[in-house]
């Protein structure tokens, strides 16, 4: 019953992977708004009215995507190493 029950390493390496998914989603809504196609749908709402330009609004959004999909692949990496840790 005891190995059932994730360590404190493989919740934090979970909380992780979840941020980065929330941050690559987050990145293509954005992306999704930006560049127009969820303007359509959800009228006045826009980035360009933060930034001011759309350019620095779309890399920001692509900023998003990067750093979420880097956040997802170091924490799977590391659930991984410590499944096979476990596993030895």
């Amino acid at each position: 019953m005891k190995e059932k029950i994730p360590g404190k390493k493989e919740i934090a390496f979970m909380v992780i992977e979840g941020f980065g998914l929330f941050l690559t989603v987050t990145g293509m809504v954005g992306i999704g708004l930006v560049l127009g196609p969820l303007n359509h749908i959800i009228e006045g709402l826009e980035y360009t009215i933060v930034f001011d330009n759309t350019i620095s609004a779309f890399f920001l959004c692509i900023g998003f995507c990067v750093a979420g999909g880097i956040l997802d692949f170091v924490s799977k990496s590391a659930l991984k190493s410590i499944e096979k840790q476990k596993a030895l």
